[in-house]
């Protein structure tokens, strides 16, 4: 029935996979809080209530009918908005499905949907990696960048980028050389300016850029390293010494912060010998934290989780800086020496 390889990557989609992790995790976010601060109040009366659960169904529903109506790229991107918006609304209720008395607040929900989350993250990020981009895949998405000529909504950067997979591609089929004649002819319009969510992003990561320039951020994230391994290290004494009665989640919580505090000393341990192997060690070690310990955080206390997942994704930020500057100035070494 097909022929050759019957799936073809949008080598574009990380955008739009992007905007529905985030809004998924915003509006479940979102819920939570607002229904904690409002005593989690209902919609309907008289015997109805209106599960919000619906109204994710609904958001999910009109993202599908948008992509199976409209091919430009504007919609997409409104459509893995409301998407997002949907399956976070629509995962919040988790709780009531897998309980025989349809219980909201059952205490292991949210670190499932946490769990939910890191699995839907971890395959949204194999996507674009597994297997090897063919060259079939990167002609095809030329073809779906050179479309948007047709709509007069071609700008430069995705001129660029069509003319990099093309090349990719191969100039061999006769596809190929037709749509490099059609870029060279069609004169690509400026990048469009962007709207308000794309400068706010923008903004935010111009402040992420100057905070990461400042001369000693790393030495700041490397003591911020060496005070969890400090706090662990008591912590757990004192749940030893203290606490020997504590239930799963906590000696699981337990280990696994443990286990995350051994490669925080083993990268301080390594740090003058190997700034880019001890920033290696430190990224194992928010990992696991982020993976593992955060998911039985979720379960104790899910706003206290939420603080410490926050400050964990904040390092991990830092973390690839420092990776990327040490892997560049290996690079630029290599270079000298060869030269």
């Amino acid at each position: 029935m097909f022929g050759g390889n019957p799936i073809i990557r949008n080598l574009e989609g990380e955008t739009y996979r992007e905007n529905f992790f985030v809004s998924a995790i915003a509006s479940m976010l979102t819920i939570r809080f607002f229904l904690y601060f409002t005593g989690y109040p209902q919609i309907g009366g008289g015997g109805f209530h209106i599960a919000h659960m619906l109204w994710g169904g609904f958001f999910m529903m009109i993202a599908l009918v948008l992509v199976f109506s409209f091919l430009n790229k504007g919609t997409l991107h409104i459509a893995s908005i409301l998407g997002g918006i949907g399956f976070g609304t629509f995962i919040d209720e988790l709780g009531k499905f897998i309980t025989s008395d349809n219980n909201y607040f059952f205490q292991p929900t949210i670190a499932i949907i946490y769990v939910i989350f890191v699995l839907l993250f971890l395959a949204m990020k194999a996507i674009g990696r597994y297997p090897p981009v063919a060259k079939q895949e990167y002609l095809i998405n030329a073809m779906q960048l050179t479309q948007d000529a047709v709509i007069n909504d071609l700008d430069r950067d995705e001129e660029k980028r069509a003319r990099a997979y093309l090349k990719k591609a191969g100039h061999v089929s006769p596809v190929a050389k037709s749509l490099h004649t059609l870029l060279r002819e069609v004169e690509a319009i400026q990048t469009p300016k962007p709207g308000y969510i794309i400068r706010m992003i923008k903004r935010l990561k111009n402040i992420y850029h100057k905070i990461t320039n400042w001369k000693r951020i790393m030495t700041v994230v490397v003591f911020a390293f060496f005070l969890n391994a400090l706090y662990v290290v008591l912590d757990t004494m004192n749940v030893l010494l203290n606490h020997p009665t504590l239930n799963f989640s906590e000696w699981a919580r337990l280990y696994c912060a443990s286990f995350a505090g051994l490669f925080v000393i083993a990268g301080l341990v390594v740090l003058r010998r190997s700034r880019l192997q001890s920033y290696r060690y430190f990224k194992i070690a928010v990992l696991i934290n982020i993976f593992l310990t955060q998911v039985f955080a979720f379960y104790e206390d899910q706003f206290e989780a939420l603080i410490g997942l926050s400050i964990y994704i904040f390092l991990l930020l830092f973390i690839d800086y420092g990776i990327a500057r040490e892997r560049e100035k290996v690079a630029e070494f290599q270079l000298a020496q060869t030269s």
